[in-house]
């Protein structure tokens, strides 16, 4: 892509493109060697950011053009990845002081099966990846950004952040149990996630702002929702093993108990807080 000061705001969103997918690959090629968890979820995190940069496109591309479907190509990889990362979420979960009391050894040796699997099917998905696809991404994306100014970025942008919050706040003025709060916290992830890249590009104090309170929103319903899946995977757990015996299973039980009510409980503040952060964000 050629230089242009016209035009500096496409050549920056193609470098961004362009340094991701070259770590994106160094990480699912090292992860294919090493079978790590750390390059697994590196590489995870390298597809969030080039998610980051189709969710910019959309906002920015002009109605004719057609969205290329950068999901398709990362989808098998990207899930894959996501459950083993809440498999690791749930493994530092119960060695922590919250959940001391209980003996959930039987529990996180299933853990660690299920990652072994969960890490070979990974691993297949990665020997699938063409790689070719991402050159005709990046084909794609110099040819859509070649005329766009800071003054399209910004007008577009705004009225992003205002559709987005206007989602996100109806969705917390109607949640109602947890996929509902889940399906909230997708939201203010994704608009922090796109606003922290138009940042990098054009920085202003009122866009950093505007990513705090969405990223402390985001923490607040993160940490319930980990805890939401913890109860999902220990329920699984006990209703998968039915060959041991209820003494074995107790720790686990009580323990999904006392989890399922605290997080149960928890919903209505958590989306209190969630609404003032997004509300003084705003202001």
């Amino acid at each position: 892509m050629k230089s242009d000061a016209k035009y500096p705001v496409g050549e920056l969103i193609v470098r961004f493109y362009r340094k991701r997918t070259a770590s994106f690959l160094v990480n699912i090629y090292k992860a294919g060697i090493t079978g790590s968890s750390r390059d697994i979820h590196r590489a995870r995190l390298d597809v969030k950011k080039i998610f980051a940069i189709a969710d910019l496109l959309r906002i920015v591309r002009p109605k004719k053009e057609k969205d290329p479907g950068y999901e398709k190509i990362f989808k098998k990889l990207y899930r894959a990845s996501g459950r083993i990362r809440e498999i690791q979420v749930n493994q530092v979960l119960i060695t922590g002081a919250e959940f001391a009391r209980y003996d959930l050894l039987l529990f996180s040796k299933d853990l660690e099966c299920q990652e072994k699997e969960l890490t070979k099917e990974f691993l297949r998905v990665i020997r699938k990846f063409d790689e070719k696809k991402l050159a005709g991404l990046e084909k794609r994306i110099i040819r859509e950004v070649g005329k766009i100014t800071h003054r399209i970025l910004q007008h577009k942008t705004n009225r992003y952040i205002d559709a987005k919050t206007a989602i996100s706040l109806e969705l917390l003025e109607n949640a109602e149990g947890e996929d509902h709060v889940h399906e909230v916290r997708q939201h203010i992830k994704e608009l922090s996630t796109v606003l922290t890249l138009i940042f990098t590009i054009k920085p202003s104090g009122s866009l950093e702002k505007v990513i705090n309170g969405l990223n402390k929103s985001e923490m607040m319903i993160g940490d319930w929702h980990d805890k939401v899946i913890l109860a999902g995977s220990l329920s699984a757990f006990l209703e998968q093993n039915p060959d041991l015996s209820e003494n074995q299973l107790a720790p686990a039980r009580e323990c999904y108990t006392s989890l399922a009510a605290t997080n149960k409980s928890q919903i209505e503040s958590i989306l209190l807080d969630v609404r003032k952060a997004i509300a003084e964000s705003m202001l």
